[in-house]
């Protein structure tokens, strides 16, 4: 094959389709988070790696794109993730905005994944982070504008899944030498090499009755309750209790399960997590939780939550768009003559808000009298073509049905034609 037509591994070209329904998904989304207070900021595709560093999870250390910046000899990295930036930007050039601080963002992130993962490089995230509040009041803030984000994209269906970083740190506590190896088996939840990790080492015996009964600390909200006899769990568990408490005055519309012992994410947050999924589509459609540790570590200590959406996930289930980005009239001057009128007609139906292409080559001429141009589904102007054939004599040709009117001015098509 041409070497020029092929990408990349885990990136892609989207078509004019995709990337007006992406557009489409990135306008409501960002308009919604304005709704709620949350301003936008944006941030470098690429920064420093000791920078970048600072602020990432242990998750996204190993899959950072990187290169030389051939200006400086630095090295430099694609950014992975939105947050860790934000965090920067609050500790130093936003360090003097009062608190609380609602910003949102959009943009590509891109990592390093292993051939044949079958994971994308390079994903559209949209996201909000809410700085320096400290409570459940803004985990369930979050929360809420995470789903009624997507309830107002079309998703009813979805299922939160809550948890909460403290449980696990309760486990962990005294792991010792069998931490990192332990880790590794909760994130595959296999309760097998779980036991033969354990059984012989001297964690705590009410520790290992939860690792041995991991089970029992996920799946519905009733798995909170069984979880809070244990003294350690318990300010974790009210925390949770409290979330789901707000929710329901926010009358969120979604399932709700929980994942106690949850470990994707686990250095990266510091309170309540949670993940949005559907049964339609097998990644999450958006991840978050609290995340109080990450400002300070460029040097200011801010309280914050946030999540992030995979916007291109929204695609397969996300409403059609019923035409919205589809131009509304095409306009064919009958011959150079009439390229001023076509052109005037042109600038007064976009001021008005209509899409309009201006076919001063008459590109389109040959397919108005086809049958197959007025299918009834906008496929090429949702209302129709306007045909100049004088100064005195106007078509409209009417998209659905495929029925002609006829003007004998341009004043008369505006103020005649239904425009």
């Amino acid at each position: 094959m041409n070497k020029f037509l092929i990408l990349p591994q885990g990136v892609k070209d989207f078509g004019p389709m995709k990337a007006e329904t992406l557009k489409r998904i990135e306008n409501r989304l960002l308009e919604e988070f304005s709704y709620w207070g949350y301003r936008k900021v944006i941030t470098p595709l690429f920064e420093y790696l000791d920078t970048m560093s600072v602020g990432i999870g242990g998750d996204f250390r190993h899959r950072l794109m990187k290169f030389v910046d051939p200006h400086t000899g630095e090295i430099v990295v694609l950014r992975p993730d939105i947050t860790p930036q934000i965090g920067r930007m609050v500790a130093t050039r936003l360090s003097d905005q009062r608190h609380p601080l609602r910003l949102c963002y959009s943009g590509r992130v891109v990592r390093y994944e292993e051939k044949g993962s079958g994971k994308e490089r390079e994903v559209f995230q949209l996201g909000c982070e809410l700085l320096g509040l400290n409570s459940t009041e803004g985990d369930s803030e979050i929360i809420a504008l995470a789903i009624k984000s997507l309830n107002r994209l079309g998703f009813k269906e979805i299922t939160l899944n809550l948890g909460h970083t403290g449980i696990l740190d309760a486990v962990l506590q005294d792991a010792g030498e069998i931490r990192d190896e332990l880790l590794k088996a909760l994130a595959k939840k296999d309760q097998e090499q779980i036991r033969k990790i354990v059984e012989p080492s001297a964690i705590p015996a009410d520790v290992k009755e939860v690792l041995f009964s991991l089970s029992d600390y996920y799946g519905e909200v009733d798995v909170l309750h069984r979880a809070a006899r244990n003294e350690r769990f318990s300010p974790c568990i009210k925390e949770i209790i409290s979330v789901i408490s707000i929710l329901e005055e926010y009358k969120v519309e979604c399932d709700i399960s929980v994942d106690l012992v949850e470990v994707k994410g686990f250095e990266y947050y510091t309170g309540v997590t949670f993940e949005i999924i559907s049964s339609e589509f097998p990644a999450s459609l958006v991840t978050g939780g609290r995340y109080d540790g990450l400002v300070s570590r460029y040097g200011r200590s801010v309280p914050a939550a946030g999540f992030a959406i995979d916007a291109e996930a929204l695609m397969h289930r996300a409403k059609n768009s019923d035409g919205e980005n589809q131009v509304h009239f095409i306009i064919v001057p009958g011959s150079p003559d009439l390229r001023k009128d076509a052109i005037k007609l042109a600038d007064w139906l976009r001021s008005s808000s209509f899409k309009v292409i201006l076919d001063l080559n008459a590109s389109y001429e040959d397919m108005i009298d086809s049958k197959d141009f007025f299918d009834g589904d906008g496929s090429f102007a949702t209302y129709g073509v306007i045909k100049l054939e004088s100064s005195s004599e106007i078509k409209l040709v009417e998209t659905r049905t495929g029925s002609i009117r006829e003007f004998s001015n341009l004043e008369e098509l505006l103020t005649g034609g239904g425009l």
